[in-house]
């Protein structure tokens, strides 16, 4: 049931929202997707800084590191314990882009 209110508050926002069913399965796989996003996300701010203090830094990459960065968060905002195939899938992704980048930063 969806309230003809206008939102005002973050408690209005989620008292319209419908209840969801959480086991630990579901918890422990949201939490890993979240985390290996967390990871990957640390892993562009590393290479963010690492460009930003070269003594010419390069403005693409900055920007398309940037650009990833707000992927990530973004990933983290839609990331939703309701499909867990999809939450499945974000993990695998992230985990192996995690992998490449951990070569990249040494």
């Amino acid at each position: 049931m969806v309230s003809s209110r206008t939102a005002t508050t973050p408690e209005d926002v989620v008292a319209d929202l419908p209840p969801q069913q959480w086991n630990s399965d579901t918890a422990v796989s949201y939490e890993a997707a979240q985390e290996a996003i967390n990871e990957v996300l640390a892993c562009y701010v590393a290479l963010l800084e690492r460009e930003g203090t070269k003594p010419a830094p390069d403005r693409e990459r900055i920007e398309d590191l940037r650009a990833r960065i707000a992927d990530c968060a973004h990933q983290q905002r839609v990331l939703s314990p309701k499909y867990p195939g999809e939450l499945a899938a974000v993990r695998g992704s992230y985990s192996r882009r995690l992998a490449e980048l951990r070569d990249e930063l040494g």
